[in-house]
Formats: C-alpha cells, sequence, structure tokens
C-alpha cells in the first residue's frame, strides 16, 4: 500500500472517528431527549386515563348514595316494594350494567334488578366486599369477582350501607359492573396508546380487571420476578420506564395507582414502535457518513497523488542506490518544501557517513589495541581474586578459632558461677547444720548424764535414739539436696517448676531463718515447662542470694522475699521479689552485663546475673527481665509451658 493510500486511508479513518464520536453524543443526547419526552407523554397520559377513571368511579359511587339516601326504610322487610323501587332507577341501572341489588346486614340478597327468578334470600355474606361493609359501616369498591346474577360473568361491585333513623346499619344498596359489558371500565380495554400500545387494570392481589384480551381478565398478572416494571408497581412505584412483558415483547410502561380503590392502571406502548423514528434517524445518518466517507477518501487520495510526486522521485533514487557512486548517489530535487529539506538531509547524511566510516576505521586499530591492554588487566584480576579467596578462607578459619573461645569463656563463667552458688550452698549448709549438730550433742550429754545417775531406761534411750535419727536423716536430705544441684545434666527434660522450687528453697531456708528473712510463697496449679533443671535452679539460686545480699546490705527492717509461680498465655512464669528498694534506674539497664556489679570488691564477680540470662535465654529459649515494683526488684523469668493443670494453691508452699 502506497504512503498517498495510507495517508487518504488515515484522513477518512480520522473522519468516521470524529464524526462517529460526534454523532455518538449527539444521537444519545437526542435519544435521552427523545425517551424522556415519550415517557413524560405516555406518564400524563395514564395520568389522565387514571383520573378519568377515578372520576366516573366517584360519579358512580355518588350516585349509588343518591339513590340509597332515598330508599324506603322497609325495604329488607318489603322485597316487592324494593323491586319497584330499584326498576325505578333507569339511570342507575344505565351505570351499573350488571344489576343493583338490596343486601341486608345478614348478607343476605333481598331484591335485585333486573330480577331474576329464586334468588331471594341467597346467602351472599361469603363475599368480601358484603363482610368489609357490614363491619366497616362505609362504602366499598370490591376485587373482581365471578357473578351470580350474570353467572360466569365478571364483575365489581360498590355498596352503600344503609341505616335506620336510630343510626343502626339496617343493610346495603349495591351497584354492579360487568367488566365484559359496556360500561365505562370495559371501555378501557379499547383504548389503543399508538398502533400496539393498551391499557390495563390490576387490583392489589395481582387479579386482572381491565384487559384487551378478555380471556385475562380475572386471571393472575405476570407472576413476580416475570415483569419487573409491574413488581415496582406493584410495591407502590408511580412513574414510567421500560420492561419485558410475560409475553417476552419489549414495552415502556407507565403506571399510576387510582385514588378511589387499590387498583393499579397501566399502560404499555411497544419500544419498536416508540423508538421507530430512532432507527430511521440512525439509518440515514449511517448511509450520510459512509457516503461522505468514500467522497473524502477518493478526493484525499487524488490530492496526496499530485503532492506526492517529488517523494516519488526520491523513492525511485533510493531503490537504485546500490548502484550509483560518489555524486550519483545524491539527489537532485530543487523544491523548498519538506521533501527537498528531506533530500539536502539525505545528501548531508551521504557526506556525514564517508566521513564516518573513514573515522572508524581509525579507530577499529584503536579498539583492538586497548582490548590487549584489558585482556592483562583481567588476567591480574584473577590473580587478586585467588589471593582474596586464600584470605577470606584465612579469615573463616580465624572467627571459627574465636567462637571456640567464646564458648570456653562461656562455660569457664558457668563454672565460676557455680562456683559461686556452691559457696553460698556451703555456707547455707553450715546455717542448717549448726543447730541439728548442737541437738545432736545435746541428746548425747542427756543420755550420759541420765546413765550415770541410773536413770538412763529403755524407753528414754528409745525416745532419745529416735530423736537423734530424725536429726541425722535431715541433714542426710540436705547432703542429698546439695549433691542434686550440682549433678552435670545436659539434656532438656521435663520440669517441675514446683519440685525445683522445693529442691531450691530447702538449699536456702536455713540461712534465710538465721538472717530472719520470712517468705511468701505461692504456686498456681501444677506447672511444667522443658529445658535444664540444674541450671534453671541455679538461677533461682542467684536471684535469691542476690535479694538475700541486697536485704542484708540495707539492713531492711523487716526483710522479705515473695516468689510466685505461674501460668500466662502458654508460658510458665516465676517472679521474685524482694522489700529491698529496688535498683538504681540508671543502673537497671546494665544489671544483665557480664562483671557488672554494685557489691563491693571481693563480695560479687558480676557474672551471677549475666550467666543466668544466657541459661535462660540462649540455652533454654526463655526470658529474663527484671523491674522496680511496689518499693523493690522484681525479676521474673518466663519459659514455655509443658503442661498445665487445674489451678491451685499448694499450702506446703505457704509463708
Amino acid at each position: 500500500m502506497s504512503l498517498k493510500t495510507k495517508i487518504a486511508l488515515a484522513v477518512s479513518l480520522l473522519f468516521v472517528l470524529f464524526v462517529t464520536t460526534a454523532s455518538y453524543f449527539t444521537l444519545s443526547s437526542f435519544e435521552r431527549s427523545f425517551k424522556e419526552s415519550i415517557a413524560t407523554q405516555q406518564r400524563s397520559l395514564v395520568l389522565s386515563q387514571a383520573h378519568n377513571i377515578d372520576d366516573k368511579l366517584k360519579i358512580a359511587q355518588n350516585a349509588l348514595i343518591a339513590v340509597a339516601a332515598v330508599a324506603p326504610g322497609d325495604v329488607f322487610v318489603n322485597p316487592d316494594k324494593g323491586q319497584r323501587f330499584l326498576d325505578g332507577n333507569v339511570g342507575l341501572l344505565s351505570i351499573f350494567d350488571n344489576g343493583i341489588f338490596f343486601i341486608n346486614r345478614e348478607g343476605r340478597l333481598i331484591v335485585e334488578s333486573p330480577y331474576r327468578p329464586n334468588r331471594r334470600g341467597k346467602e351472599l355474606w361469603f363475599r368480601e366486599w358484603v363482610q368489609k361493609t357490614v363491619n366497616g359501616q362505609k362504602p366499598v369498591i370490591s376485587d373482581p369477582y365471578f357473578s351470580t346474577h350474570t353467572p360466569g360473568q365478571p364483575a365489581i361491585v360498590m355498596t352503600v350501607p344503609i341505616f335506620d333513623k336510630r343510626g343502626n346499619l339496617t343493610g346495603m344498596m349495591t351497584g354492579s359492573l360487568d367488566l365484559l359489558g359496556g360500561n365505562f371500565l370495559a371501555e378501557l380495554s379499547t383504548t389503543r396508546v399508538g398502533k400496539g400500545g393498551y391499557l390495563y387494570i390490576t387490583d392489589s392481589n395481582r387479579t386482572m380487571i381491565v384487559h384487551p384480551e378478555r380471556a385475562r381478565i380475572m386471571k393472575p398478572a405476570a407472576p413476580p420476578g416475570v415483569n419487573k416494571f409491574f413488581d415496582k408497581a406493584f410495591n407502590g412505584f408511580e412513574g414510567s420506564g421500560e420492561t419485558i412483558t410475560s409475553y417476552g415483547i419489549p414495552m415502556l410502561a407507565s403506571a399510576k395507582r387510582l385514588s378511589m380503590t387499590s387498583w393499579i392502571l397501566v399502560a404499555n406502548f411497544p419500544t419498536s414502535e416508540v423508538y421507530a423514528p430512532l432507527e430511521r434517524t440512525n439509518r440515514y445518518f449511517g448511509i450520510a457518513t459512509v457516503a461522505c466517507t468514500f467522497t473524502l477518501l477518493f478526493l484525499t487520495w487524488f490530492i496526496m497523488k499530485h503532492l506526492m510526486r517529488p517523494l516519488a522521485a526520491v523513492k525511485l533514487h533510493m531503490e537504485q542506490l546500490p548502484n550509483k557512486y560518489e555524486n550519483e548517489r545524491l539527489i537532485k530535487i530543487q523544491t523548498k518544501d519538506e521533501i527537498g529539506v528531506l533530500a539536502t538531509t539525505f545528501n548531508n547524511m551521504l557526506n556525514t557517513l564517508d566521513q564516518q566510516q573513514e573515522d572508524l576505521h581509525k579507530q577499529t586499530v584503536m579498539l583492538e589495541e586497548e582490548m590487549a591492554e584489558r585482556q592483562m588487566a583481567q588476567e591480574a584480576l584473577v590473580a587478586k581474586q585467588q589471593q582474596l579467596e586464600a584470605l577470606n578462607n584465612s579469615l573463616e578459619e580465624r572467627i571459627a578459632n574465636s567462637l571456640r573461645e567464646i564458648r570456653q569463656k562461656d562455660q569457664m563463667l558457668i563454672q565460676q558461677s557455680r562456683h559461686a552458688a556452691m559457696g553460698e550452698m556451703i555456707n547455707s549448709i553450715a546455717h542448717q547444720w549448726r543447730q541439728p549438730l548442737n541437738n545432736i550433742g545435746l541428746i548425747v550429754q542427756n543420755i550420759k548424764l541420765s546413765y550415770e545417775s541410773g536413770q538412763l531406761t529403755l524407753e528414754e534411750m528409745t525416745v532419745e535414739n529416735e530423736k537423734a535419727m530424725d536429726t541425722i536423716l535431715f541433714m542426710s536430705r540436705t547432703i542429698d539436696d546439695f549433691r542434686y544441684f550440682f549433678r552435670n545434666d545436659k539434656q532438656k527434660t521435663s520440669i517441675s517448676i514446683i519440685d525445683l522450687l522445693q529442691r531450691t528453697l530447702a538449699l536456702v531456708s536455713g540461712n534465710f531463718g538465721h538472717l530472719k528473712i520470712s517468705s511468701d510463697i505461692e504456686v498456681r496449679g501444677a506447672i511444667n515447662a522443658f529445658g535444664y533443671p540444674n541450671e534453671y535452679s541455679q538461677v533461682i539460686l542467684n536471684i535469691l542470694n542476690n535479694a538475700k545480699d541486697v536485704l542484708t546490705e540495707r539492713m531492711v527492717a523487716a526483710p522479705c522475699i515473695r516468689v510466685r509461680a505461674f501460668c500466662e498465655e502458654g508460658r510458665a512464669v516465676l517472679t521474685i521479689w524482694d522489700n529491698g528498694g529496688g535498683i538504681e534506674e540508671e543502673i537497671l539497664p546494665k544489671i544483665f552485663d557480664p562483671y557488672f556489679s554494685t557489691k563491693e570488691v571481693g563480695k560479687g564477680t558480676g557474672i551471677g546475673l549475666y550467666m543466668s540470662k544466657v541459661i535462660i535465654e540462649q540455652n533454654m529459649g526463655g526470658l529474663l527481665t527484671a523491674r522496680n515494683i511496689d518499693g523493690g526488684a522484681e525479676f521474673r523469668i518466663e519459659l514455655a509451658s509443658h503442661t498445665v493443670t487445674e489451678e491451685r494453691q499448694d499450702p506446703s508452699y505457704a509463708a
């Protein structure tokens, strides 16, 4: 496809795009205005028809009320008189083409006109409109029903209650309209909206009252969900909208509820007829657009053919360029338009390319020399990389050695911590054994004195022997606790917080008693965790000894240590609090640092709390924290809970 053809097509396509876009918005606006105008006209029609029907219903009801007002008072006991009265109201009979009636308050037919034999006294209480009139004592316009006066004919009835002079209801006068007759309701079915449009009326139960198809009268209208517009109108909507009937025909529909009753008047206008002018306009416009496009395409192609002649000459020269040499390659066009500028630019480009080709040859030689130099630099880089790899391997070995040294130091620190704990425990055991040894000495002296005085009996010997054995058993248990604490266990097992707390407290209870330090122990439930039992006991012992030292150094008047063990959010928690005044806020963040101590030189190593944090957090995956609360320091140990049973307080741990 030549350039001139492409330009002609492009211009035509732009024209079509512009015209189509402009037409779309213009036609859309016109279509919207046209539809609104048609909908408004149809709403006006339905509103006018609704007012007309309401007026006629009102006239018919008023006529019935007027006649009922002059009815003889004894029509409900004198049927013949009532018959003459009804037959004489020719004007009322001209309105109610399905007859007029007197019905007493018990719902029995007294008399009707036109007369039908064997019907007087007929029971009509089953009619809903009879019950509504008697119960409400007001005029009623009924829903459609099948008449028995004209058997099988669909009809509606108007009722007017009649009262005696005392205001008591004696009966009613009614007038019936045949929905297939010649009255104003039946005539509505012949009204047309355009050529194919029509009007219909339904009651509040979706029963058809008026419809052009007589077979649909007294039949249900479209069931819910079939005709969306009718569903809206049935739910109270009044206005216009597009819908599809139960026959599948698109319609422009308008709805209005009557004021005299709950009936709904609907007008249907086929959209094929409503929007026919729009379709003709769109069709004519499409034909005009196609004709204008082809005309513009031809004119554009013809003009471009004339304008593109110099460009065609350039194209031909370019095709033959490989067979031309030196000055023959230059384009000889003298025009001053864009094509002339293009030819001049092309000639300059050829001269420039010749110069650049010569320069490129020189640069190629220089590039080859530079590549040789880069090859040498690459080889030197490889040698450097090998040196770096060797250095990296050496560095990894150094790091591994450093890690081993750090682990050895940590083990030494743990051992020092355990030795310090051992010293504390030996001191505690000394306090615990001092009193039992004194007791054993007193028992031996007592036995000796009793023996020398000749007063030692077998019973007394047995009592003193049991006392001595109980004391020795207590001292033996102390040795067992001491030995268990320093057993080297390195496998994680299930930890019973209660048992470990009991053993650890047993090791320090003698020392605490000697220093008159009271304890408040509370354990809530059987709490288990998973870790190293002896290391966990060492942490508890470190914290208890620190608390003891603080209470002793500060000479607290009533020294007390409070221990709580409980489960919280799936974690086994142990808190140890003392009333020693707490830790200074500026040093609180440093207490877990290695070799940090607030004690005098020689009284503390500064590794107890550091190793406690390492044991809990690194070795056992828990958390060890400290804070000041209630005038003292509280240490909190958290481990993942292993098992938890019902919460309780063991009385053996009460203070």
